[in-house]
């Protein structure tokens, strides 16, 4: 039987296994669990999981002359330090994702993030035959810790510092939450690490992960559960915080409502499947010419709002790109498919409450719906 004393050292990763699991269930069970963010987010706390089961065991099996949990105590040891650098590799693909917006990006980079697990299944490989080398059990049941153990998680901080340095190339990319984010599932963890490779006895990595994985939840992954369903954009909720914030902050921007001309003969005539598909292409066109700092919200029914974060009045110019695109995308589908736009750039010279901007904006789709109306006549 496991020896009970041992939970003095594994209660806090048994707390951690099941803070861990209540965040994967709730995640899984709310609107947006098909987001691709929302999935990789899920792998890390799998991921963290895993290591955290694997070295809970680890410390639960090792009772002092137990020849029976000695194999248990061996194979939990050899699952823990193969893999305790694998949440890395998720952190930092979730991050790739998360600046560059780019599936196939994070994937190809994903392969690199894994060097340190690489490096760990063939450090364990070699302790077969040598063994010590990374870590032993002795015939009295007690583990110790080999020196490629320091090697393989030198190599994991080597890889997370370069990781780190490759995404602050990319500054424009990267908003103040994302940079929070950064710093959490990075820094944390390290500190983590170290201290359980200097102090023998701590468990703080998997602990300190965790932590990490909640700041970056509440950071990143809290907004992605009040998507809209349909389109996966953000809601109006979420816009309206997004425009208090704007106002207070004083900084310039531009605001854009988009409706979409004659949606209810599309529903009528094609079908609402037709109509949700409209929807979701004109929202990904609509996102497709923004950066990742600007907001994208489905405003209501047909109609879409889009906060473009930068000093300069270039809202003209978007809508210019958006009518190419829409032109492009469109030219084959057995239905003409035309947006109206409501500008307004907002320089906080003049006093503004976000029912303004949203009131000013509305005003302004409408006279160019009008106005469109009067050119196709």
């Amino acid at each position: 039987m496991f020896h009970v004393a041992n939970i003095v050292y594994a209660d806090l990763l048994i707390f951690c296994v099941v803070l861990n699991s209540i965040l994967y269930i709730f995640l899984t069970r709310q609107q947006s669990p098909h987001s691709f963010s929302t999935r990789l987010f899920r792998q890390m706390i799998a991921a963290v999981t895993f290591v955290a089961l694997c070295e809970m065991i680890a410390w639960l099996a090792a009772v002092p002359n137990s020849q029976s949990l000695m194999p248990l105590h061996y194979f939990s040891n050899a699952l823990f330090l193969v893999f305790n650098t694998l949440p890395v590799a998720f952190g930092l693909r979730y991050l790739d994702y998360k600046i560059f917006l780019s599936k196939k990006k994070s994937f190809q980079h994903f392969w690199g993030y894994l060097t340190p697990v690489y490096l760990n299944f063939g450090f364990m490989i070699y302790n077969c035959f040598h063994n010590g080398f990374l870590f032993s059990v002795d015939a009295a049941n007690q583990y110790h810790r080999g020196f490629a153990t320091y090697i393989g998680n030198g190599v994991a901080f080597g890889v997370t510092v370069i990781a780190v340095f490759f995404f602050f190339q990319y500054k424009i990319m990267i908003t103040g939450r994302i940079t929070q984010a950064i710093l959490s599932l990075t820094f944390l963890p390290v500190i983590g690490a170290i201290i359980q490779m200097l102090f023998y006895g701590l468990s703080l990595g998997i602990p300190s992960y965790t932590l990490a994985l909640f700041i970056s939840f509440l950071l990143l992954e809290r907004d992605e559960q009040f998507r809209d369903p349909l389109t996966t954009l953000n809601s109006r909720a979420q816009m309206e915080r997004r425009l208090q914030f704007k106002l207070k902050s004083r900084d310039a921007f531009t605001s854009i409502i988009v409706d979409v001309n004659n949606f209810k003969h599309i529903n009528d005539f094609h079908g609402h499947t037709t109509g949700d598909a409209v929807l979701k292409e004109i929202a990904g066109i609509l996102v497709s010419e923004t950066n990742l700092e600007d907001f994208v919200c489905r405003y209501g029914g047909d109609e879409f709002f889009i906060i473009l974060e930068t000093a300069k009045d270039i809202g003209a110019d978007y809508i210019q790109k958006i009518e190419k695109r829409l032109a492009s995308h469109f030219e084959t589908h057995p239905y003409e498919i035309t947006l109206s736009y409501g500008l307004l750039y907002v320089d906080n010279v003049t006093a503004y409450a976000v029912e303004d901007i949203i009131r000013i904006a509305d005003l302004r789709m409408y006279e160019d719906k009008r106005r469109r109306k009067q050119l196709s006549l």
